[in-house]
């Protein structure tokens, strides 16, 4: 927040429910464990509903399905919503320090080909490089240091922030957002061992990564390019940091990609998928509609759709848990025979 609002402004823009003074001021977002006297928080479970109480925070939005804590209501106040994480996003639109707005034109240390097309209002800065044959769309940004390849296509309304590669013939569409270091379209991971045995020998891949619109893509994630035809990045999928997308894999609409993953060539993941952190992906394995797969999951199966897999190797997440269970059983079973055998003298 960049001025001072009050419980009660705020409670009035969210429709929130008030409990307490709606005349507190608030001046910024806080963790509960940070807060100052000044600081708005969120609750989300009952630990936290205690860790407030003893916390600086005078104000806090809480999800209603979480029982009001007694406090002072002359000093604090807290804002009743349906959900406090989606509350606390509009607040952050809301109230959001804005960045200086981009000059739109061409840098002057900027190299563009003669050959290549700059949309109106495009933002093109220091340094970045568009070849022969490019595209940039209207009002697209690039900050700094951003190479465009030859005969590459990046839509209107695209951000793309420093260090961010859109190597030869990959397109982009509409309204993307890629943060530093992001490779769209390096060769994809391929060899074979030679015909005489001394050696590997490199696959030629000579395909494309097309990104739908509305794509948001991590620092340092890369997308590889297919052998042929084109690997494939669905609109409306979000894609976390230090994520690596084999050549030829085709990743369905409004997917969400945590941090760490890494996917073998050819996987096909439809639709609405979500998938943890560190996840694995043997080759070719598709992941079907609105599944779900757990964090440091290693999959080596197809995944059907709707369904929640988990482990290493992954299955059904009901049978990893039962079996994690019954792991701990056995063990704690060994250690206590173990703890009331005798040694002999």
């Amino acid at each position: 927040m960049t001025s001072s609002h009050t419980c009660g402004s705020i409670a009035g823009f969210l429709g929130a429910e008030l409990i307490g003074s709606p005349d507190i001021a608030v001046v910024g977002m806080e963790v509960i464990e940070r807060a100052g006297s000044q600081n708005i928080t969120f609750i989300r479970d009952r630990r936290r509903a205690n860790q407030w109480l003893a916390s600086a925070s005078p104000c806090a939005l809480i999800s209603r399905r979480i029982p009001v804590p007694l406090f002072d209501r002359a000093t604090r106040a807290l804002l009743v919503v349906e959900d406090a994480d989606l509350a606390l996003n509009l607040l952050l639109e809301k109230f959001a320090i804005p960045s200086a707005a981009p000059t739109p034109g061409i840098h002057p240390t900027a190299v563009v080909d003669a050959t290549a097309s700059i949309g109106d209002g495009a933002t093109i800065g220091p340094m970045c490089v568009v070849g022969a044959g490019a595209s940039v769309g209207a009002g697209s940004v690039l900050k700094a240091q951003v190479y465009i390849g030859d005969g590459a296509s990046v839509g209107r309304a695209c951000v793309f922030h420093a260090g961010v590669r859109i190597l030869e013939r990959c397109v982009v569409g509409d309204g993307c957002l890629f943060f530093p270091g992001v490779v769209i379209g390096a060769d994809g991971f391929g060899f074979r061992p030679s015909p005489d045995g001394r050696g590997v020998v490199k696959i030629p891949h000579t395909g494309i990564v097309e990104v739908g619109a509305g794509v948001e893509i991590g620092a340092n994630s890369c997308v590889d390019r297919a052998k042929f035809g084109a690997t494939i990045i669905g609109s409306g999928t979000k894609i976390d940091n230090l994520v690596q997308i084999g050549h030829g894999c085709r990743i369905g609409q409004s997917c969400l990609i945590a941090a760490g993953v890494g996917m073998g060539g050819s996987c096909v993941v439809e639709d609405g998928v979500m998938i943890g952190g560190q996840a694995g992906f043997a080759d070719g394995r598709t992941i079907g509609r609105g599944a779900r797969v757990g964090a440091q999951s290693g999959v080596m199966d197809n995944v059907p759709p709707g369904e929640a897999w988990l482990g290493t190797p992954a299955m059904l997440a009901a049978n990893t848990l039962r079996d994690w269970a019954n792991a701990r059983r056995i063990g704690r079973a060994r250690g206590e025979r173990g703890a009331t055998r005798e040694r002999p003298a």
